[in-house]
């Protein structure tokens, strides 16, 4: 059986095997792709589910500060023995939640911070190639009264996280040195140094 859609080639024989199934599953994927020229091509690749998740920059332009948040993540440092990485404020969204709500959850629960206005920016694929997760990225006003609790994520999902409140022509120079390394992290910084939205 062979599908199309209105801006992409025709696909058929579409097949995924479940590899592993625990919090998220793991596939192998098979199908034939046809080019340009008519002929069909056979695929076989791997596939991460995971659930959208969603992604924050908290910024205070009168005092020129951002909220950030500093924690391990095993990708990376299995890529390069990375200790941690310095990053905004994401998480998966629960089943049937909206995008804005988990934001809003995602920011008490990891920075402590009661987010009152925010404005979403775009949604955007994280790695199409190999998983099916998609971001959401929002930026939202604070001040010292909306740090409401401590942070730090939730103790049962094995979370420990420094949140970080600085100066954001700081982490802009940090950026600029290649010592931020996270993509939705750079994305939101550069978008806000952008937006104009810091000069008070």
């Amino acid at each position: 059986m062979s599908k199309t859609s209105d801006n992409g080639p025709l696909l058929r024989d579409l097949e995924e095997k479940v590899l592993v199934s625990d919090k998220y599953s793991y596939s192998a994927v098979t199908y034939d792709l046809q080019r340009a020229d008519g002929r069909w091509d056979a695929h076989k690749r791997s596939l991460f589910r995971r659930p959208d998740a969603v992604t924050v920059l908290p910024y205070d332009p009168q005092r020129g500060k951002i909220l950030l948040t500093h924690q391990f993540r095993l990708g990376a440092h299995m890529n390069d023995r990375s200790p941690g990485l310095l990053e905004a404020c994401a998480g998966t969204l629960d089943p049937g939640e909206d995008p804005e709500a988990c934001m809003r959850r995602e920011a008490h629960e990891e920075m402590g911070l009661a987010v009152g206005e925010a404005r979403f920016l775009f949604e955007a694929f994280v790695s199409p190639a190999a998983t099916t997760e998609k971001l959401y990225f929002f930026v939202a006003p604070y001040g010292p009264q909306a740090r409401v609790a401590a942070g730090g994520g939730l103790e049962e999902e094995g979370e420990e996280i420094v949140v970080i409140e600085a100066d954001f022509e700081d982490v802009l120079a940090q950026a600029g040195r290649g010592e931020i390394r996270d993509a939705k992290t750079l994305t939101l910084l550069y978008w806000l140094a952008a937006s104009g939205l810091m000069r008070g």
